[in-house]
């Protein structure tokens, strides 16, 4: 983006206005498509608007680590491929930003109870991965991919015993942590930036909430103060409700 339209851009946010004329706290149309990948336990496909990622959810038997014998684990990995963008020292190290982002909005809300997912205390449990791509990166790749994880988690199936069970059946999830991003231009707050938005941003946070604050990463060189923080939060609960319609009622 070159500087003549960076410079407008923050010219109309001074205003409370977008280029795509949403309003300040309006996310881009969300479409969900589940059961796109044959050779997973649970697949979805995200668009964020023009931000497209796909995620796969894989369940398998390993041995439990020694920290935590008497749990199953979570693994999520993201991966930014060559179609989405071209911007590719951007790409290495929002890579890194979103898999680990995604990874703690779910880890720490405890979206599955990890303790039921052991076979044998010690030596054998399940590992749930999940594997998200992202096809099109036109800005907030962290939300869209934690709707593609949830979709993914919610399609999930497998057998918890393969000699007993002739039927898969699907993952336990206690609840859902959802993930709400917002850049600082100047002086106003926005939700859902897209890449030009994120690229003239001063600052953004993202916040996962289920029943409390799951996790907050903060990045740009700007600063959100305390009462935009809280209105951050506060605006982050009343979204989550949303998605969680949104996901709950999504063909399957």
């Amino acid at each position: 983006m070159n500087l003549e339209n960076n410079e407008y851009l923050r010219e109309i946010a001074d205003k409370g206005e977008r280029l795509d004329q949403r309003k300040p706290v309006q996310r881009r149309a969300i479409n969900i498509k589940r059961k796109v990948i044959n050779h997973a336990d649970g697949s979805a496909y995200v668009e964020l608007g023009q931000t497209k990622v796909m995620a796969g959810v894989k369940v398998l038997e390993g041995v439990p680590y020694p920290d935590k014998p008497d749990e199953g684990s979570l693994i999520v990995s993201f991966e930014p491929t060559e179609l989405a963008d071209d911007y590719p020292k951007d790409r290495l190290i929002y890579g890194v930003e979103v898999g680990r982002v995604t990874d703690r909005g779910i880890r720490e809300s405890r979206v599955i109870d990890m303790k039921k997912m052991v076979i044998e205390a010690g030596k054998k449990s399940f590992f749930v991965y999940i594997d998200i791509y992202a096809l099109n990166n036109d800005g907030n790749l962290l939300d869209a991919s934690n709707i593609a994880a949830l979709a993914a988690l919610l399609d999930a199936k497998f057998k918890r015993t393969p000699e007993s069970e002739p039927e898969s059946l699907p993952l336990d999830l206690q609840k859902m942590s959802f993930s709400s991003t917002f850049v600082k231009i100047g002086k106003n707050v926005f939700l859902d930036p897209m890449r030009l938005e994120e690229n003239a941003s001063d600052a953004k946070i993202s916040i996962a909430v289920s029943t409390a604050v799951n996790s907050m990463q903060k990045g740009g060189v700007g600063f959100f103060t305390p009462e935009e923080v809280d209105f951050c939060i506060g605006k982050a609960f009343d979204l989550g409700g949303e998605l969680k319609d949104l996901l709950t009622s999504s063909p399957k």
